[in-house]
């Protein structure tokens, strides 16, 4: 379903986040039961590394399984904005699917695409407004090319080549390179200053916020605020299921006892 209203686009959010939700209640049910967890502290104590290194032992299990957790919370959270921003823009503007996210280069896909070419004459004067007011004045030829990070984080050096490649296919594509971060916490600054010499221009936290807003009418703070008591609710749960697991239970009884 592509959103085509206010109403629509909270919904799509919605029903997207409900569907990670319960994919995180499900990991976390499955990964901190008596059965994962025996199963992996098994793993360990026949490993002869962690074995050697006394890491086969209940603290440790535990340990990576939080890690698992927290990945993949990482990981559906950048699904929900790599996906809601392409769908919403190419409703906002009538774009194609190829249109709104094409493959740049050989195999590199883009998260989202506005070419000017497609649009109206009438949007593709706003977004040229909406490109001065928050790109630092820049001018538009083609068209903005966007990248989209809930975080950033990355550490490794290929995903940096990577968007640097990018950085210069858009270019070439007469495309101005815009990288979106929605997290504050995260941002790293070298890994960012390479990517701007590379071309790309950064907005993060309400910069990022306020240019999708004002682009496409994405506003997923609101939204997020609208579905608060609910998202807590789930969220909630999440929590519950870990901290009165199995994998909790028999790891950290003994040291709440002392």
């Amino acid at each position: 379903m592509v959103p085509t209203s206010r109403a629509s686009i909270r919904d799509q959010f919605w029903a997207e986040l409900e569907h990670h939700l319960a994919g995180w209640l499900e990991k976390v049910s499955e990964d901190f039961s008596e059965t994962a967890f025996r199963q992996e502290l098994g793993d360990l104590k026949k490993d002869p590394l962690y074995a050697a290194f006394g890491f086969a032992i209940p603290e440790y299990v535990l340990i990576r399984l939080m890690g698992r957790v927290s990945i993949s919370i990482g990981r559906r959270l950048g699904e929900i904005y790599d996906k809601i921003p392409r769908l919403i823009t190419q409703a906002r503007f009538g774009l194609s699917e190829e249109a709104v996210a094409p493959k740049v280069g050989k195999k590199l896909e883009l998260d989202v695409c506005v070419p000017l070419e497609h649009l109206s004459a009438a949007d593709a004067k706003y977004v040229k407004g909406i490109s001065r007011k928050h790109l630092h004045g820049e001018r538009l030829t083609g068209g903005l090319g966007i990248e989209i990070r809930y975080n950033f984080n990355p550490n490794d050096s290929a995903r940096l080549r990577k968007d640097v490649e990018m950085a210069n296919l858009l270019r070439e594509a007469e495309l101005l390179p815009v990288y979106l971060i929605f997290s504050t916490i995260s941002p790293r600054d070298e890994a960012i200053a390479r990517l701007k010499r590379a071309g790309w221009t950064f907005l993060i936290g309400g910069h990022a916020s306020g240019f999708m807003r004002e682009l496409i009418g994405m506003d997923f703070e609101k939204i997020l605020d609208e579905v608060r008591n609910e998202l807590d609710a789930q969220v909630a749960k999440i929590m519950q299921e870990v901290y009165t697991s199995y994998a909790i239970r028999t790891t950290l009884g003994p040291y709440q006892n002392k």
